[in-house]
């Protein structure tokens, strides 16, 4: 794998966005997919928040679009 802090590691305009990663073609295909998700879910979110909304609004929002049956993880360290 390159080291992207190289001077040939750094893409040309236009280019695909961290090129220098060693990954098969359809993995990078899937995660080009979910990184469109989960902009598409944001573009979402933000149209429906007002600018003064805080993260328990985002949660919020997050919760009533997401799947049925599907829950955020809690993680009691994080006080999540």
């Amino acid at each position: 794998m390159a080291d992207p802090s190289s001077d040939a590691a750094k893409p040309a305009a236009g280019a695909e966005p961290a090129a220098y990663l060693d990954m098969p073609e359809e993995r990078r295909a899937l995660a080009k997919a979910h990184a469109a998700m989960l902009a598409d879910t944001a573009g979402r979110v933000a149209l429906e928040l007002p600018l003064s909304a805080d993260v328990d609004d985002f949660r919020r929002v997050l919760a009533a679009a997401a799947p049925s049956g599907a829950k955020p993880e809690e993680n009691p360290e994080k006080g999540l």
